[in-house]
């Protein structure tokens, strides 16, 4: 009777191991994908990032180019430049389930934190757009600065911050996009990235990144590589892309300083963290390939084949 019993709650503890095993699995499956925007041939390609190969191809508009995933709603909204669109793609499907007309070319994209509208700036017309997610359609737009180009939400004061590349300045805007701040940064910002009490601009120009802080409105410029592209931060560093090395920067924010550089694939241009599996996804737009590096030790683990021109402005990871 003894041995039965063992029997019987060993049966029960494998049971519910397996079924932990496959939830947990599931989870990953499902969380761990990065979507590429191929600008040259049209298309996204979909990464698993636990097997680290493309699992799908999308074709979507002509010449996709900035993203916002949408990681509650399963949704990606991805900017086509060519037809003046947006891709929308559920991620759990990996298939496109809206097309929503611009009549304008889309260039950055954001959402607020509770994913119920996303933003997007107009390059041509220097205004932002507000899609309504659960409309499906653009409901409001407001005007900005010259050439609109990066766009990021700071969760800590309800602030979309705007860079405009060709008035060399960041705008700061409340949640009603009533403008609080016109801040000048360095030469032709482009990539913006907000956390916490800062936002930090690339400047392609004069190879600098401006640190602002959202508090006093003070700034300082730190050099980098050429022709800086795109920026976010991990922990205390500010992780670079510098378009013309072919290269990452990594600054000290301790010390306001870069440390070393480390290499990439051809012209990289965008980036995003995977906080669960400790991963660095670096898009290079000259070598039609991503970068993943181990985020612990910024180690290259691989570089993917993804399609022409792999770009991803904005965030890219599912997760």
């Amino acid at each position: 009777m003894i041995n039965q019993n063992k029997k019987f709650i060993l049966i029960i503890l494998t049971s519910i191991l397996l079924s932990l095993i496959y939830l947990y699995s599931n989870y990953y499956k499902v969380n761990s994908k990065a979507y590429i925007t191929n600008q040259g041939d049209n298309t996204v390609s979909v990464v698993d990032l636990i097997n680290l190969e493309v699992i799908k191809t999308i074709k979507v508009g002509i010449a996709p180019l900035g993203i916002t995933i949408l990681n509650k709603k399963n949704l990606g909204f991805i900017g086509n430049v060519g037809t003046d669109d947006i891709s929308v793609i559920d991620t759990r499907t990996d298939q496109i389930i809206k097309t929503i007309k611009l009549n304008t070319a889309p260039l950055s994209l954001t959402s607020s934190p509770d994913e119920s509208k996303v933003y997007v700036t107009d390059w041509f017309k220097n205004n932002v757009l507000i899609i309504s997610v659960e409309e499906m359609k653009v409901i409001d737009s407001f005007k900005v600065g010259k050439t609109p180009s990066g766009i990021a939400f700071n969760k800590k004061y309800n602030y979309l911050i705007v860079t405009n590349r060709d008035s060399n300045s960041v705008e700061v805007y409340n949640k009603n996009t009533k403008l609080i701040k016109k801040l000048a940064t360095g030469n032709h910002p482009f990539g913006v990235y907000t956390k916490g009490k800062y936002a930090y601009t690339a400047n392609v120009y004069d190879d600098t990144v401006t640190v602002i802080n959202l508090e006093d409105w003070s700034s300082k410029d730190i050099k980098v590589g050429a022709h800086p592209y795109n920026i976010l931060t991990h922990q205390n560093l500010a992780l670079v892309t510098n378009a013309v090395d072919d290269s990452l920067s990594i600054i000290d924010l301790k010390i306001d300083k870069e440390i070393k550089k480390i290499n990439t694939g051809e012209t990289p241009e965008n980036l995003d963290i995977h906080q669960k599996l400790n991963l660095l996804i670096v898009t290079n737009w000259g070598s039609d390939s991503i970068s993943i590096y181990d985020l612990k030790n910024l180690k290259l683990i691989k570089e993917i084949k993804t399609g022409a021109q792999s770009r991803s402005f904005g965030n890219f990871i599912l997760q």
